[in-house]
């Protein structure tokens, strides 16, 4: 479950996400305002939960050539935080700025460069298209730019949400390599008239709760073999002035809920159409 998931202080997310049965968590970064990373680490190493991730880098790729170095630095000292954290996967969301030079060669030689100083240090790159990025906004274009790129530590994030709120086809997921599929994020929504962003960050719902065939985007992808992390990623203002206990407990049970759809043949024939 991701952190931003519950609202309260982040041992009290950590509490709720382990008594409902969560293995690991999402870590977002603002949870560690209030918090060091050694005191977050300690916390959920005391509650069994393995942080499956740090999240997010925002803004890198493509962006101008004479503040490439500043970037490279500013993915080190994340970097100095996942070491502190004890993880070893940092989540990567597509530029969302307004910068020209943004196309396909720079966006890959830059996810390539960090690849190569984020392996150089033990570590995996997961990269997510945002719904509202500027040049890269589906799984497949993000799938396009990491094999232009030739980094092997650099897989895919796949979101329900930024592909069902585009009413993005999603049959091709299976034909993702599952082995480079490094996390896949679910969440549900109302259908609403609003710009994405707006959407996503603030009326994001448990699977089930929504308006969203969550069971049939995840189909493909587990009938592709994919058994790595599932986690439930839900921006909802709502959420955050409810107890985490009970809405952790819920989520588990929602997360059951949608797994087992999903695995159910005739979703997965839905799903192809």
């Amino acid at each position: 479950m991701g952190t931003v998931t519950l609202g309260g202080a982040l041992p009290e997310k950590l509490e709720a996400i382990a008594a409902a049965g969560f293995s690991g968590i999402e870590l977002m970064e603002w949870d560690l305002q209030s918090s060091s990373a050694s005191f977050a680490r300690s916390v959920a190493d005391g509650l069994g939960l393995d942080i499956v991730n740090y999240q997010p880098l925002r803004d890198f790729e493509g962006g101008p050539r004479d503040q490439l170095v500043a970037r490279l630095d500013r993915a080190e000292r994340v970097f100095d935080r996942m070491e502190q954290l004890g993880t070893s996967t940092l989540i990567l969301c597509s530029n969302v700025t307004d910068v020209s030079e943004l196309d396909d060669d720079a966006v890959a030689d830059d996810l390539a460069r960090l690849g190569e100083r984020a392996a150089a240090r033990g570590f995996s790159i997961g990269y997510e298209a945002l719904s509202w990025g500027l040049r890269v906004r589906t799984f497949r274009q993000a799938w396009s730019v990491i094999e232009r790129s030739g980094a092997g530590n650099i897989g895919l994030v796949l979101d329900s949400f930024h592909t069902l709120a585009l009413n993005d086809p999603f049959g091709d997921l299976a034909d993702v390599p599952v082995e480079r599929i490094a996390l896949v994020q679910v969440s549900d929504a109302p259908r609403m008239d609003l710009d994405v962003k707006s959407w996503s960050r603030h009326h994001r719902c448990l699977p089930g709760e929504g308006d969203f065939d969550v069971a049939a985007f995840l189909a493909p992808v587990l009938a592709n073999g994919y058994d790595g992390p599932i986690s439930l990623e839900i921006f909802n203002d709502h959420y955050k002035e409810q107890p985490p206990a009970p809405l952790a407990r819920k989520g588990m049970t929602a997360l059951r809920e949608v797994a087992s759809a999903a695995m159910d043949p005739a979703v997965g024939r839905k799903a192809l159409r």
